[in-house]
């Protein structure tokens, strides 16, 4: 959908800190033409348009294992490649028939 398509009750994707994941958001209010606040369809929360960011992790054991992932990348890789939340995450390979 276009930024200028969208209207107040229209239904677009965002990140719900109640659900903890991204939800279908009926949008509530607009301002200047920009989304301003949504209403999240599965629980029924209004908070502001967070554009679908997932939020930063947060503590030491959420950046440690962000840390952990990245050696391990870096091995199979070859080299350091930083991983971001907002990167789609790889596919995972379909397994074959064991034989």
């Amino acid at each position: 959908m276009d930024r200028m398509d969208i209207r107040v009750g229209d239904v677009l994707d965002d990140y719900c800190s109640r659900c903890k994941r991204l939800t279908d958001h009926s949008v509530m209010a607009l301002v200047n033409g920009e989304v301003a606040r949504v209403n999240c369809r599965t629980c029924n929360r209004d908070h502001e348009f967070k554009h679908g960011k997932l939020p930063e992790p947060r503590g030491k054991a959420a950046k440690a294992k962000i840390s952990a992932f990245n050696q391990v990348l870096a091995g199979i890789v070859g080299e350091q490649q930083a991983v971001s939340l907002e990167e789609e995450q790889p596919a995972k390979k379909p397994r074959g028939k064991k034989s």
